[in-house]
């Protein structure tokens, strides 16, 4: 990990070197993202990043608030990140809140249609395993639905070194999945964002999500295999769930690059 990221940092110390931007966009909490704003701010570039304010759980929490302290303009994706900023010192004329782009990309694309790929009833698991939380107890929740429903397993990152192995799907073809499953297992934040527009149920599983921001069709369990199917068998009963707005706002993209635009032109 500390080779990529050091990788990724002499990579885009010669760009910047080389183009000279007006102004560096990040987006997320991921790790690589870190030495980018580092680079930037070194070299007297600004700074906007997308998706500051929020809170989740384990390291990425210190990754995203740290990405916000090197960043001079600030794109929360909902109203609890945006008031969290705030409270966190950034300039409430830098600081917006259009929306998730994520969201907005799921609710375009469920507006066009999004076709079925499994035939079968399903229920998809998209689990990001670290050391306190490796996945294991999971075998047990597959045992107790095999028979019953299709296991869609996703490939997890491996951040820790770690890996929960599954298929890997193009962005549509997940986003079909995340619509048409008959439940969602995990700690994707996938699942409490863009699954919030077709209300899908979800079982949060564990800490990585534990401080997000969680729409009406997440329950959220401690990391422990009974408590999972329990959660899993009465969600799979009710159903799913009215579509969530927490995260989506019309025309994100729009907002974000007029935004983005109108900053250039200034030349900040």
């Amino acid at each position: 990990m500390e080779y990529q990221a050091s990788r990724h940092g002499r990579w885009f110390s010669k760009m910047i070197h080389d183009h000279r931007p007006d102004l560096v966009l990040i987006r997320g909490d991921r790790f690589e993202m870190l030495p980018m704003a580092m680079v930037a701010v070194y070299a007297g570039v600004k700074v906007a990043h997308i998706e500051g304010g929020d809170q989740s759980g384990v390291v990425d929490n210190k990754v995203r608030h740290a990405i916000t302290q090197l960043s001079d303009y600030h794109f929360a994706t909902n109203n609890e990140a945006y008031s969290r900023l705030i409270r966190m010192g950034t300039d409430p004329d830098h600081t917006f809140n259009f929306g998730s782009l994520d969201v907005e990309f799921a609710h375009t694309a469920n507006e066009s249609g999004l076709k079925r790929i499994v035939d079968e009833p399903y229920v998809m698991i998209a689990f990001h395993p670290f050391p306190e939380e490796d996945g294991s107890i999971l075998r047990g929740v597959i045992e107790h639905l095999d028979g019953l429903y299709k296991i869609v397993n996703i490939t997890s990152n491996s951040d820790y070194g770690m890996e929960y192995k599954g298929e890997s799907y193009e962005p549509l073809e997940y986003l079909s999945l995340l619509k048409h499953a008959n439940c969602l297992i995990g700690n994707s934040s996938s699942f409490l964002k863009e699954a919030s527009i077709f209300g899908t149920p979800v079982v949060d599983i564990g800490t990585r999500q534990n401080n997000r921001l969680k729409p009406k069709n997440v329950v959220s369990v401690p990391y422990d295999s009974n408590m999972i199917i329990h959660t899993t068998d009465l969600l799979l009963n009710m159903g799913s769930f009215p579509q969530s707005d927490v995260y989506f706002k019309p025309d994100t993209s729009l907002h974000i690059t007029n935004k983005l635009i109108e900053l250039c032109q200034k030349k900040i």
